[in-house]
């Protein structure tokens, strides 16, 4: 009985912190998505403020948290990687002009987004089937 105890509060603390890490990683994919929306100007592109930077480290160290505690990674899991490909594609193109690198890093930072927002979507559904 103590045995059972035990693995409904590990289960429990496991999707307590499964929920922390989504939510950090809601938040941080929302900061960069907003700071791209607002940027208007290819000089913000290139020189991305100090807040905008530590918001990246954060989703990373955030995803790779979550893959040590998850058993298998989902399909899009991997779709983060995309996101990161858009905030990195303006930096090394200081000659570039034009409204397509505004339209990559816009477009591209929502894939930061997606994967937390299925995983969400399928914690709570997994709870609901439980539940019932």
């Amino acid at each position: 009985m103590k045995d059972l105890n035990l693995g409904i509060v590990k289960n429990k603390l496991n999707k307590g912190l499964a929920y922390l890490l989504l939510i950090i990683l809601i938040a941080t994919a929302l900061y960069v998505f907003i700071y791209y929306m607002l940027a208007d100007q290819i000089v913000d592109l290139r020189t991305l403020p100090t807040g905008f930077l530590i918001a990246v480290i954060v989703y990373i160290l955030t995803q790779l948290i979550k893959r040590y505690f998850q058993k298998k990674m989902p399909w899009y899991n991997w779709l983060y990687y995309l996101g990161l490909i858009a905030v990195v594609i303006p930096l090394p193109l200081f000659s570039v002009q034009g409204d397509w690198v505004f339209t990559v890093t816009r477009w591209g930072s929502l894939f930061l987004l997606i994967p937390p927002l299925i995983e969400i979507i399928v914690l709570s559904r997994s709870k609901r089937k439980v539940q019932r």
